[in-house]
């Protein structure tokens, strides 16, 4: 697992375009997408309503705020399934000694959406379905959360395999099932550092301002700042997370079948 993070350490470092470039190039007009659409909205639409703590990002009331957010949200998986599409597929290449213009790993991932989104949503609801049988009781948290362990160690290579041998995203996931055994632990291992690191990008960034604690144009332009923030932050560890991963399947497709 070592060996693995650090050479995706390495690979960022001597390809920093193809590994992070695919992230910055959605996230950052996503970003900015975000705080103008939330911006408009809590002038007009919602001009009398309360102006929540993050923003559109932060509502927890139902109503046209809701919708907002849903739609928000909506938009931010769409895009960020590229954007985590068009990330592998440059990486990939660039692992294997390739390099990809922006151009070519944005269409690749495009190419690919309609499955990526298939998977994404699979994923999706397995996460929803554990998180209600945790919200049972103790016994019942304690299996999900073994569970959750266990099917996320194989699935892990998922994305990869779909993105850079093809198929569909059945064949993707029946792959990564039947290829991840022997490699489980360092799998998980490497995905809980990378998500470890991703949620650091909380702990990097100050908490979004609280309702009352200035005026709402003040707070409108603290949350867009902060969110600017997050967002660049989060680029180079969610780009090492992934870059992680798809070294981990390069070396597992390597292996004999």
């Amino acid at each position: 697992m070592g060996e693995t993070l650090s050479a995706a350490a390495a690979l960022m470092r001597d390809h920093p375009r193809e590994t992070m470039l695919p992230l910055l190039a959605i996230q950052a007009p996503l970003v900015i997408g975000t705080i103008l659409v939330t911006i408009l909205l809590y002038n007009s639409v919602f001009a009398d309503e309360v102006y929540p703590q993050g923003g559109l990002i932060g509502v927890r009331e139902g109503g046209a705020q809701a919708f907002a957010f849903t739609v928000v949200l909506a938009v931010g998986l769409v895009f960020g399934a590229v954007a985590l599409a068009a990330t592998i597929v440059s990486t990939g290449a660039a692992a294997q000694g390739k390099s990809l213009s922006i151009t070519e790993a944005l269409d690749s991932a495009f190419a690919r959406l309609g499955g990526m989104l298939v998977l994404t949503a699979i994923f999706l609801v397995g996460a929803v379905l554990l998180a209600l049988l945790a919200g049972t009781n103790l016994l019942l948290a304690v299996a999900a959360g073994v569970a959750a362990l266990y099917l996320t160690s194989r699935v892990a290579i998922t994305y990869q395999v779909y993105l850079l041998e093809g198929g569909g995203p059945v064949e993707a996931l029946r792959s990564s099932w039947n290829r991840t055994p022997g490699h489980m632990l360092r799998l998980l291992g490497i995905i809980l550092v990378g998500a470890t690191l991703v949620l650091l990008v909380g702990l990097l960034v100050p908490v979004f301002p609280e309702p009352g604690s200035m005026s709402r144009e003040w707070r409108m332009a603290v949350d867009a700042l902060l969110q600017i923030l997050q967002g660049g932050v989060a680029i180079p560890f969610v780009a090492f997370a992934h870059a992680a991963i798809t070294l981990y399947y390069l070396r597992i497709r390597e292996e004999p079948s």
